[in-house]
Protein backbone atom coordinates (compact mmCIF):
# COMPACT_ATOMS: atom_id res chain seq x y z
CA UNK A 1 0.00 0.00 0.00
CA UNK A 2 1.19 3.44 -0.96
CA UNK A 3 1.10 4.56 2.82
CA UNK A 4 1.46 8.52 1.61
CA UNK A 5 -1.27 8.61 -1.07
CA UNK A 6 -3.46 6.41 1.78
CA UNK A 7 -2.92 9.57 4.55
CA UNK A 8 -3.13 12.41 1.72
CA UNK A 9 -6.83 10.95 0.62
CA UNK A 10 -7.67 10.05 3.99
CA UNK A 11 -7.30 13.81 4.83
CA UNK A 12 -8.86 14.97 2.23
CA UNK A 13 -12.36 13.34 2.45
CA UNK A 14 -11.70 14.03 6.39
CA UNK A 15 -11.60 17.72 5.65
CA UNK A 16 -14.32 17.92 2.95
CA UNK A 17 -16.69 15.31 5.07
CA UNK A 18 -20.30 16.14 5.57
CA UNK A 19 -19.54 17.31 9.59
CA UNK A 20 -17.18 20.27 8.00
CA UNK A 21 -19.08 21.45 4.69
CA UNK A 22 -22.62 20.91 6.14
CA UNK A 23 -23.40 24.40 6.36
CA UNK A 24 -22.59 24.58 2.98
CA UNK A 25 -24.62 21.48 2.39
CA UNK A 26 -27.89 23.28 3.93
CA UNK A 27 -27.36 26.53 2.08
CA UNK A 28 -27.32 25.04 -1.30
CA UNK A 29 -30.10 22.32 -0.60
CA UNK A 30 -31.86 26.03 -0.10
CA UNK A 31 -30.46 27.28 -3.57
CA UNK A 32 -32.67 24.49 -5.14
CA UNK A 33 -35.50 25.36 -3.35
CA UNK A 34 -35.71 28.62 -4.36
CA UNK A 35 -38.24 30.52 -7.28
CA UNK A 36 -36.37 32.02 -10.50
CA UNK A 37 -37.15 35.41 -8.56
CA UNK A 38 -36.11 34.72 -5.59
CA UNK A 39 -32.68 32.55 -6.96
CA UNK A 40 -31.97 36.04 -9.06
CA UNK A 41 -32.38 38.49 -6.54
CA UNK A 42 -29.79 36.18 -4.36
CA UNK A 43 -27.16 35.89 -7.33
CA UNK A 44 -27.62 39.70 -7.84
CA UNK A 45 -26.66 40.08 -4.41
CA UNK A 46 -23.33 37.68 -4.17
CA UNK A 47 -22.38 39.20 -7.52
CA UNK A 48 -22.04 42.71 -5.95
CA UNK A 49 -20.12 41.38 -2.90
CA UNK A 50 -17.48 39.70 -5.09
CA UNK A 51 -17.17 42.76 -7.59
CA UNK A 52 -17.32 44.98 -4.94
CA UNK A 53 -14.57 42.83 -2.91
CA UNK A 54 -12.73 42.70 -6.34
CA UNK A 55 -12.76 46.52 -6.90
CA UNK A 56 -11.58 47.61 -3.57
CA UNK A 57 -8.79 44.28 -2.77
CA UNK A 58 -7.51 42.80 -5.91
CA UNK A 59 -5.08 45.35 -7.86
CA UNK A 60 -5.76 43.57 -10.82
CA UNK A 61 -9.23 44.12 -11.24
CA UNK A 62 -8.72 47.19 -9.75
CA UNK A 63 -6.48 48.26 -12.63
CA UNK A 64 -8.90 46.70 -15.39
CA UNK A 65 -12.12 48.40 -14.41
CA UNK A 66 -10.76 51.97 -13.66
CA UNK A 67 -8.20 51.94 -17.43
CA UNK A 68 -11.81 50.76 -18.58
CA UNK A 69 -13.33 54.23 -16.86
CA UNK A 70 -15.89 52.31 -14.47
CA UNK A 71 -16.22 53.53 -11.33
CA UNK A 72 -17.61 51.01 -8.45
CA UNK A 73 -20.82 53.24 -8.27
CA UNK A 74 -21.27 52.29 -11.89
CA UNK A 75 -22.16 48.49 -10.86
CA UNK A 76 -25.35 48.36 -9.22
CA UNK A 77 -27.17 45.48 -10.99
CA UNK A 78 -27.15 42.20 -12.16
CA UNK A 79 -27.73 43.80 -15.44
CA UNK A 80 -24.64 45.99 -14.90
CA UNK A 81 -22.05 42.99 -15.39
CA UNK A 82 -22.32 43.61 -19.26
CA UNK A 83 -20.07 46.92 -18.49
CA UNK A 84 -17.71 44.96 -17.24
CA UNK A 85 -15.05 43.87 -19.74
CA UNK A 86 -14.03 39.98 -20.13
CA UNK A 87 -11.11 38.40 -19.08
CA UNK A 88 -9.76 35.23 -20.99
CA UNK A 89 -7.32 32.60 -19.83
CA UNK A 90 -4.43 34.18 -21.10
CA UNK A 91 -5.43 37.12 -18.74
CA UNK A 92 -5.61 34.84 -15.66
CA UNK A 93 -2.30 32.89 -16.79
CA UNK A 94 -0.56 36.18 -16.47
CA UNK A 95 -2.36 38.24 -13.54
CA UNK A 96 -2.94 35.29 -11.17
CA UNK A 97 -1.02 36.69 -8.42
CA UNK A 98 -2.28 40.14 -8.72
CA UNK A 99 -5.92 38.68 -9.14
CA UNK A 100 -5.96 37.86 -5.38
CA UNK A 101 -8.66 39.72 -2.53
CA UNK A 102 -6.96 37.72 0.49
CA UNK A 103 -2.88 36.89 0.79
CA UNK A 104 -1.53 34.48 -0.92
CA UNK A 105 -0.88 31.99 2.11
CA UNK A 106 -5.28 31.97 2.66
CA UNK A 107 -5.41 30.17 -0.47
CA UNK A 108 -4.68 26.28 -2.00
CA UNK A 109 -3.71 26.22 -5.70
CA UNK A 110 -4.65 23.91 -8.18
CA UNK A 111 -3.98 23.09 -11.96
CA UNK A 112 -6.17 22.43 -14.89
CA UNK A 113 -5.32 19.67 -16.93
CA UNK A 114 -3.95 22.05 -20.20
CA UNK A 115 -5.51 20.02 -23.17
CA UNK A 116 -4.98 23.06 -25.05
CA UNK A 117 -1.43 24.08 -24.48
CA UNK A 118 0.05 24.71 -20.80
CA UNK A 119 -2.33 24.24 -17.73
CA UNK A 120 -3.23 27.14 -15.70
CA UNK A 121 -2.53 28.12 -12.15
CA UNK A 122 -6.18 28.86 -9.97
CA UNK A 123 -6.23 29.83 -6.02
CA UNK A 124 -9.16 28.66 -3.96
CA UNK A 125 -9.62 29.97 -0.66
CA UNK A 126 -11.87 26.98 1.91
CA UNK A 127 -14.67 28.07 1.69
CA UNK A 128 -14.67 27.95 -1.87
CA UNK A 129 -13.01 24.68 -1.47
CA UNK A 130 -16.44 23.40 1.02
CA UNK A 131 -18.82 25.37 -1.12
CA UNK A 132 -17.70 23.00 -4.32
CA UNK A 133 -17.72 20.24 -1.96
CA UNK A 134 -21.63 21.02 -0.80
CA UNK A 135 -22.40 20.85 -4.59
CA UNK A 136 -21.26 17.88 -5.72
CA UNK A 137 -22.94 15.94 -2.32
CA UNK A 138 -26.17 17.68 -2.58
CA UNK A 139 -26.02 16.56 -6.63
CA UNK A 140 -25.58 13.64 -6.27
CA UNK A 141 -27.27 12.89 -2.92
CA UNK A 142 -30.11 13.48 -5.41
CA UNK A 143 -29.19 10.89 -8.01
CA UNK A 144 -29.22 8.25 -4.91
CA UNK A 145 -25.70 8.09 -3.70
CA UNK A 146 -24.64 9.27 -0.53
CA UNK A 147 -21.12 9.84 0.90
CA UNK A 148 -19.96 7.29 3.16
CA UNK A 149 -21.67 4.37 1.07
CA UNK A 150 -19.48 1.94 -0.90
CA UNK A 151 -17.65 4.10 -3.53
CA UNK A 152 -15.43 3.51 -6.29
CA UNK A 153 -13.09 5.58 -8.30
CA UNK A 154 -11.41 4.97 -11.53
CA UNK A 155 -9.81 8.37 -12.44
CA UNK A 156 -6.45 10.15 -11.96
CA UNK A 157 -6.06 9.50 -8.26
CA UNK A 158 -3.57 6.79 -8.77
CA UNK A 159 -0.81 6.11 -11.72
CA UNK A 160 0.74 2.72 -13.18
CA UNK A 161 2.70 1.96 -10.07
CA UNK A 162 -0.83 1.49 -7.72
CA UNK A 163 -2.84 -0.55 -9.03
CA UNK A 164 -5.44 0.41 -6.51
CA UNK A 165 -5.87 2.10 -2.63
CA UNK A 166 -8.85 1.15 -0.19
CA UNK A 167 -9.39 4.22 2.01
CA UNK A 168 -11.20 3.14 4.61
CA UNK A 169 -12.19 6.63 6.17
CA UNK A 170 -14.40 7.24 2.98
CA UNK A 171 -15.20 3.43 2.06
CA UNK A 172 -14.01 4.09 -1.64
CA UNK A 173 -11.48 1.94 -3.49
CA UNK A 174 -9.67 4.01 -5.88
CA UNK A 175 -8.29 2.40 -9.20
CA UNK A 176 -5.89 3.54 -11.24
CA UNK A 177 -6.95 4.09 -14.75
CA UNK A 178 -3.55 3.32 -16.46
CA UNK A 179 -3.48 -0.29 -15.76
CA UNK A 180 -6.99 -1.24 -17.47
CA UNK A 181 -5.56 -4.40 -19.61
CA UNK A 182 -7.07 -8.21 -20.61
CA UNK A 183 -4.46 -9.15 -18.01
CA UNK A 184 -5.66 -7.41 -14.90
CA UNK A 185 -9.43 -6.76 -15.67
CA UNK A 186 -10.33 -10.20 -13.70
CA UNK A 187 -8.42 -8.64 -10.54
CA UNK A 188 -10.48 -4.77 -11.01
CA UNK A 189 -13.79 -7.21 -11.51
CA UNK A 190 -13.06 -9.19 -8.13
CA UNK A 191 -11.70 -6.02 -6.41
CA UNK A 192 -14.74 -4.11 -7.32
CA UNK A 193 -17.16 -7.06 -6.65
CA UNK A 194 -15.71 -7.37 -3.55
CA UNK A 195 -16.52 -3.71 -2.38
CA UNK A 196 -19.81 -3.68 -3.44
CA UNK A 197 -20.29 -0.02 -4.45
CA UNK A 198 -23.12 2.08 -4.62
CA UNK A 199 -21.48 4.21 -7.00
CA UNK A 200 -17.92 3.98 -9.59
CA UNK A 201 -17.24 7.85 -10.63
CA UNK A 202 -14.46 8.11 -13.82
CA UNK A 203 -13.71 9.51 -16.97
CA UNK A 204 -15.96 8.36 -19.55
CA UNK A 205 -13.12 7.16 -21.47
CA UNK A 206 -12.16 4.60 -18.14
CA UNK A 207 -15.39 3.76 -17.34
CA UNK A 208 -15.53 2.81 -21.33
CA UNK A 209 -12.69 1.00 -21.59
CA UNK A 210 -13.05 -0.85 -18.65
CA UNK A 211 -16.44 -1.78 -19.66
CA UNK A 212 -14.66 -3.27 -23.29
CA UNK A 213 -12.67 -5.55 -21.12
CA UNK A 214 -15.03 -6.79 -19.01
CA UNK A 215 -17.04 -7.68 -22.18
CA UNK A 216 -14.14 -9.04 -23.75
CA UNK A 217 -13.22 -11.41 -20.27
CA UNK A 218 -17.38 -12.39 -20.17
CA UNK A 219 -17.77 -10.20 -17.00
CA UNK A 220 -20.69 -8.07 -15.89
CA UNK A 221 -20.61 -5.56 -12.69
CA UNK A 222 -23.60 -4.67 -11.16
CA UNK A 223 -23.40 -0.87 -9.79
CA UNK A 224 -26.69 1.26 -9.80
CA UNK A 225 -24.91 4.65 -10.25
CA UNK A 226 -21.90 6.14 -12.45
CA UNK A 227 -20.79 9.99 -12.57
CA UNK A 228 -18.31 10.61 -15.71
CA UNK A 229 -17.02 14.21 -15.89
CA UNK A 230 -13.87 15.73 -17.36
CA UNK A 231 -14.27 14.97 -20.37
CA UNK A 232 -17.25 14.61 -22.57
CA UNK A 233 -19.22 11.34 -22.82
CA UNK A 234 -20.04 10.36 -26.36
CA UNK A 235 -23.29 8.17 -26.90
CA UNK A 236 -21.17 5.05 -27.85
CA UNK A 237 -19.85 5.27 -24.44
CA UNK A 238 -22.40 5.78 -22.33
CA UNK A 239 -24.48 3.03 -24.06
CA UNK A 240 -21.36 0.49 -23.65
CA UNK A 241 -20.92 1.40 -19.63
CA UNK A 242 -24.35 1.48 -18.71
CA UNK A 243 -24.92 -1.87 -20.48
CA UNK A 244 -21.81 -3.32 -19.04
CA UNK A 245 -22.04 -2.34 -15.42
CA UNK A 246 -25.73 -2.27 -15.22
CA UNK A 247 -25.55 1.37 -14.06
CA UNK A 248 -27.08 4.88 -14.66
CA UNK A 249 -24.62 7.29 -15.85
CA UNK A 250 -25.08 10.85 -14.32
CA UNK A 251 -22.85 13.23 -16.11
CA UNK A 252 -21.30 16.21 -14.63
CA UNK A 253 -19.31 19.13 -16.28
CA UNK A 254 -17.11 21.25 -14.41
CA UNK A 255 -14.03 23.65 -14.61
CA UNK A 256 -10.73 23.50 -11.70
CA UNK A 257 -11.25 27.20 -12.10
CA UNK A 258 -15.23 26.95 -10.52
CA UNK A 259 -16.20 28.93 -12.91
CA UNK A 260 -19.96 26.84 -14.21
CA UNK A 261 -21.09 24.04 -12.87
CA UNK A 262 -23.26 21.70 -15.07
CA UNK A 263 -25.41 18.59 -13.85
CA UNK A 264 -27.26 15.54 -15.65
CA UNK A 265 -30.70 15.60 -15.06
CA UNK A 266 -32.50 13.10 -13.52
CA UNK A 267 -34.62 11.67 -16.84
CA UNK A 268 -31.10 12.42 -18.49
CA UNK A 269 -33.37 14.91 -20.97
CA UNK A 270 -29.85 17.49 -20.30
CA UNK A 271 -28.16 19.20 -17.90
CA UNK A 272 -29.56 22.02 -15.56
CA UNK A 273 -27.11 25.20 -14.09
CA UNK A 274 -26.26 23.97 -10.18
CA UNK A 275 -28.23 26.85 -8.68
CA UNK A 276 -26.15 30.08 -7.16
CA UNK A 277 -23.02 28.75 -8.32
CA UNK A 278 -22.37 30.75 -11.47
CA UNK A 279 -23.70 33.36 -13.63
CA UNK A 280 -23.22 32.22 -17.43
CA UNK A 281 -23.83 34.34 -20.37
CA UNK A 282 -23.97 31.61 -23.54
CA UNK A 283 -22.62 32.66 -26.40
CA UNK A 284 -22.14 30.69 -30.07
CA UNK A 285 -18.57 30.51 -29.59
CA UNK A 286 -18.51 29.69 -25.93
CA UNK A 287 -19.77 31.06 -22.55
CA UNK A 288 -18.75 33.53 -20.18
CA UNK A 289 -19.10 32.78 -16.13
CA UNK A 290 -19.20 34.48 -13.35
CA UNK A 291 -18.16 32.38 -10.20
CA UNK A 292 -20.04 32.71 -7.28
CA UNK A 293 -18.31 30.96 -5.19
CA UNK A 294 -14.43 31.77 -5.26
CA UNK A 295 -14.49 35.50 -3.24
CA UNK A 296 -10.57 35.06 -2.88
CA UNK A 297 -9.83 34.17 -6.33
CA UNK A 298 -13.08 36.18 -7.91
CA UNK A 299 -13.17 34.96 -12.04
CA UNK A 300 -15.80 38.13 -13.48
CA UNK A 301 -17.40 37.51 -16.88
CA UNK A 302 -14.51 34.93 -17.52
CA UNK A 303 -13.96 33.13 -20.98
CA UNK A 304 -13.92 29.71 -21.63
CA UNK A 305 -13.41 27.80 -24.42
CA UNK A 306 -16.06 25.48 -24.54
CA UNK A 307 -18.99 25.36 -26.58
CA UNK A 308 -22.89 24.68 -24.83
CA UNK A 309 -25.86 23.72 -26.85
CA UNK A 310 -28.86 25.35 -25.35
CA UNK A 311 -32.53 24.11 -25.90
CA UNK A 312 -34.38 25.53 -28.18
CA UNK A 313 -36.87 28.11 -26.49
CA UNK A 314 -37.79 28.49 -22.92
CA UNK A 315 -37.75 24.97 -21.19
CA UNK A 316 -37.32 25.11 -17.19
CA UNK A 317 -37.03 22.40 -15.11
CA UNK A 318 -37.75 23.88 -12.08
CA UNK A 319 -35.75 26.98 -11.57
CA UNK A 320 -32.78 25.24 -13.64
CA UNK A 321 -32.35 26.41 -16.90
CA UNK A 322 -32.18 23.16 -19.34
CA UNK A 323 -28.56 22.73 -21.54
CA UNK A 324 -29.35 19.97 -24.42
CA UNK A 325 -25.44 18.89 -24.13
CA UNK A 326 -22.15 20.20 -24.07
CA UNK A 327 -20.42 19.96 -27.53
CA UNK A 328 -16.67 20.20 -26.50
CA UNK A 329 -13.74 23.30 -26.72
CA UNK A 330 -14.51 25.59 -29.21
CA UNK A 331 -10.82 24.33 -30.66
CA UNK A 332 -12.52 20.63 -30.69
CA UNK A 333 -13.56 21.32 -34.70
CA UNK A 334 -12.74 20.19 -38.53
CA UNK A 335 -12.13 22.79 -41.24
CA UNK A 336 -13.94 21.84 -44.46
CA UNK A 337 -12.97 23.07 -47.81
CA UNK A 338 -15.44 25.48 -47.78
CA UNK A 339 -14.27 27.05 -44.60
CA UNK A 340 -17.17 25.38 -42.41
CA UNK A 341 -16.08 23.84 -39.04
CA UNK A 342 -18.08 20.89 -37.87
CA UNK A 343 -18.10 19.79 -34.11
CA UNK A 344 -19.64 16.75 -33.69
CA UNK A 345 -18.09 13.82 -35.79
CA UNK A 346 -20.23 10.96 -33.65
CA UNK A 347 -21.85 10.71 -36.70
CA UNK A 348 -19.49 8.77 -38.20
CA UNK A 349 -19.90 5.38 -36.72
CA UNK A 350 -23.15 5.25 -36.74
CA UNK A 351 -24.62 1.52 -37.90
CA UNK A 352 -20.90 0.67 -38.31
CA UNK A 353 -20.10 -2.56 -36.12
CA UNK A 354 -16.59 -4.05 -35.13
CA UNK A 355 -15.35 -0.26 -34.21
CA UNK A 356 -13.93 -0.68 -30.30
CA UNK A 357 -12.18 2.69 -30.57
CA UNK A 358 -11.83 5.64 -32.69
CA UNK A 359 -10.20 9.03 -32.20
CA UNK A 360 -9.86 11.74 -35.30
CA UNK A 361 -7.44 13.86 -35.94
CA UNK A 362 -6.91 16.98 -38.40
CA UNK A 363 -3.64 17.75 -39.47
CA UNK A 364 -2.13 20.69 -40.40
CA UNK A 365 -2.19 19.96 -43.66
CA UNK A 366 -6.85 19.77 -43.48
CA UNK A 367 -6.16 16.36 -43.97
CA UNK A 368 -8.69 14.49 -41.49
CA UNK A 369 -7.16 11.24 -40.14
CA UNK A 370 -9.70 8.65 -38.75
CA UNK A 371 -7.73 6.60 -36.80
CA UNK A 372 -9.37 3.31 -35.92
CA UNK A 373 -9.39 0.39 -33.20
CA UNK A 374 -10.74 -2.60 -35.26
CA UNK A 375 -12.77 -5.68 -32.99
CA UNK A 376 -12.81 -9.01 -34.69
CA UNK A 377 -14.66 -9.09 -38.24
CA UNK A 378 -13.85 -5.11 -39.39
CA UNK A 379 -13.89 -5.26 -42.77
CA UNK A 380 -14.22 -3.27 -45.93
CA UNK A 381 -18.30 -2.64 -46.09
CA UNK A 382 -17.15 -1.05 -42.34
CA UNK A 383 -14.70 1.36 -43.91
CA UNK A 384 -17.11 1.75 -46.83
CA UNK A 385 -19.76 2.94 -44.55
CA UNK A 386 -17.58 5.19 -42.41
CA UNK A 387 -16.95 7.02 -45.64
CA UNK A 388 -20.62 7.05 -46.88
CA UNK A 389 -21.24 9.04 -43.02
CA UNK A 390 -18.56 11.41 -43.44
CA UNK A 391 -19.65 12.27 -47.14
CA UNK A 392 -23.01 12.10 -46.25
CA UNK A 393 -22.69 15.12 -43.76
CA UNK A 394 -19.74 16.81 -45.13
CA UNK A 395 -20.52 16.43 -48.67
CA UNK A 396 -18.07 14.25 -51.09
CA UNK A 397 -15.47 16.67 -52.24
CA UNK A 398 -15.94 18.59 -48.78
CA UNK A 399 -12.87 17.04 -46.87
CA UNK A 400 -9.47 14.86 -47.77
CA UNK A 401 -9.50 11.99 -45.26
CA UNK A 402 -7.47 8.84 -44.54
CA UNK A 403 -8.44 5.84 -42.11
CA UNK A 404 -6.37 4.24 -40.36
CA UNK A 405 -6.26 0.96 -38.49
CA UNK A 406 -4.18 1.51 -35.08
CA UNK A 407 -3.70 -0.75 -32.05
CA UNK A 408 -5.37 0.54 -29.26
CA UNK A 409 -2.07 1.71 -27.45
CA UNK A 410 -1.96 4.37 -30.04
CA UNK A 411 -4.91 6.05 -28.96
CA UNK A 412 -3.83 9.62 -27.98
CA UNK A 413 -4.20 10.93 -24.53
CA UNK A 414 -3.32 13.92 -22.28
CA UNK A 415 -0.64 14.29 -19.79
CA UNK A 416 -3.53 13.05 -17.11
CA UNK A 417 -4.88 10.18 -18.93
CA UNK A 418 -8.05 12.43 -20.43
CA UNK A 419 -9.64 11.41 -24.06
CA UNK A 420 -9.98 13.87 -26.63
CA UNK A 421 -11.96 12.10 -29.67
CA UNK A 422 -11.63 14.90 -31.97
CA UNK A 423 -8.22 16.97 -31.91
CA UNK A 424 -7.55 19.80 -34.45
CA UNK A 425 -3.45 19.45 -34.53
CA UNK A 426 -3.77 23.44 -35.21
CA UNK A 427 -5.25 24.57 -32.07
CA UNK A 428 -3.97 21.74 -29.89
CA UNK A 429 -1.12 20.21 -29.39
CA UNK A 430 -0.33 16.25 -29.89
Amino acid sequence: MNLRKYLKESCKYMLRSYPIIRPYVKEVEGLFTMSQEELNKRNEQRFLEIFSKAYDKSPFYHKLYTEAGIKKEDITCLADIKKLPIITKEMVKQNREVMLTVPRFMVHGGCTSGTTGTPLKVYKDWKAIWRSQAYLYVMRKKCGFTYGQSFVSLRGNLDKRDMMLKVHISNTVYFSSYNINPEKVKFYHEQIVKQKPVAIEGYPSSLYTLALMLRDAGLELYIPIAFTSSETLLDYQREQIEQQLHTEIFDLYGMTEESICLHETLNHKGYYEAPGFSINEYLEDGEICTSLINDAFPLIRYRSNDVIELYKGSEFEGNKFLIQRIEGRKEDYIVCKDGSKVMRLDFLFKGVSHVRKSQLIQKKDNCLLINIVPEEGFCDADRELVKQNLFHRLGERNIDYQIAIIKESEILYSSNGKFKYLINSKTVKV
